[in-house]
């Protein structure tokens, strides 16, 4: 069962309607202006159109939705000077989409309760009471365009239960609901109020967690998924989860997401019951006599990619250096001098086969 909104909460309380404040037609004080601020602020992508989808029964898109919103209340001021009396919200959206757009038929009024209860469903998972995936995406995106003016750190942390589509063939659908409920119950314990936990799909969960780097996260996600394993250890459900860094790992949504999610899929590949994260660790490569022009590492990590392998030298040192951020795993490499000679790594004492008849380096990169 979802939780409402605090601040409606407070609202209903005080004996305020939320639309009759947004629509003028009642003055608040600025306690409770404020309070409307913030429910409009963290709704912010979605308002208006849960608002006039509560008042006419019609779904707009936002933006569509703000503008025809300033349209009705110029239309009720209109309606409300020629009639010399305040006409409602309700009555004037009606009429001006009705009567005047003509874009709508059958019109069903819905209460002011029913407008609480859309606008807690519309960013709430109805089975887990967790944040949705719309309301994730907008909350992400949000924070990444807030990124360059604050310098913002946080991390991803993409979750999946292992076991759970077993137990839910074996047990039925409402034995795996009562699974997720409690999965859910867990996280919202073990969090902190200020991360955003919400239903990715399934019994996927991401959470964001705000000022939070991923070895932070990582301790995190090992009390949480050592928590799962004690809580499920009847029925066999573990947890895996992937973490993925803003801005190291990624700088943009898409790569941020997809960064997690490969994070969980390595988790999984090593057995499940992991928490998988990108581990920065320096390559490097030392000649003197002769000292060469350019060298390059690269392996499985850039795709055998001369250009991406690129080392950078450094004249203190007398040392080629190369940062990476690796997922746990083997990955097998060279050493490209001069854009001529192939040399394994002499520092990395494992080798293996390079699939042209010689040897390449190999490395491991643990999950701890």
């Amino acid at each position: 069962m979802t939780e409402e909104p605090e601040e409606l909460k407070e609202l209903e309380r005080q004996g305020y309607r939320l639309i009759d404040i947004v629509a003028g037609d009642v003055k608040p004080t600025k306690e409770i202006e404020y309070l409307v601020e913030k429910v409009v602020r963290e709704k912010r992508g979605n308002f208006y159109s849960d608002l006039l989808y509560s008042l006419s029964s019609e779904r707009f898109p936002e933006q569509k939705a703000r503008e025809l919103w300033q349209e009705i209340l110029r239309h009720k001021y209109i309606m409300s000077e020629k009639l010399n009396r305040n006409v409602g919200i309700r009555v004037a959206t009606l009429d001006y989409l009705e009567n005047i757009k003509k874009i709508i038929e059958a019109p069903r009024i819905v209460e002011e309760s029913d407008f609480a209860k859309t606008l807690k469903l519309s960013f709430t998972d109805p089975l887990t009471g967790l944040y949705n995936r719309r309301y994730f995406e907008e909350q992400l995106s949000e924070l990444i365009a807030l990124s360059p003016a604050q310098s913002l750190t946080f991390s991803l942390l993409m979750m999946d239960l292992d076991g759970f589509k077993r137990f839910n063939d074996r047990e039925g659908h409402q034995a795996g609901d009562l699974i997720l409920q409690e999965f859910s119950r867990i996280l919202k314990k073990g969090l902190r109020r200020t991360d955003i936990i919400s239903r990715y799909g399934g019994d996927e969960i991401v959470c964001i967690l705000p000022s939070t780097n991923k070895f932070i996260a990582r301790d995190i996600a090992n009390k949480i998924r050592e928590q799962v394993q004690n809580e499920f250890k009847e029925v066999g459900i573990t947890l895996s989860a992937g973490i993925s860094e803003f801005p190291v790992d990624a700088k943009d949504q898409e790569s941020l997401v997809s960064q997690a999610d490969a994070g969980l899929y390595r988790a999984k590949a090593f057995g499940g019951n992991a928490v998988a994260y990108f581990h920065p660790l320096t390559l490097t490569y030392r000649q003197e006599n002769p000292q060469p022009r350019e060298v390059s590492c690269v392996g499985d990590f850039n795709r055998w990619n001369t250009k991406k392998g690129r080392m950078e030298f450094d004249a203190q040192t007398g040392v080629w250096k190369i940062e990476l951020n690796l997922l746990p795993g083997k990955y097998k490499y060279k050493f490209l001098i001069d854009s001529s000679i192939w040399i394994t790594d002499p520092a990395q004492a494992e080798r293996g086969d390079d699939g042209f008849g010689g040897e390449c380096s190999v490395l491991t990169v643990k999950m701890e």
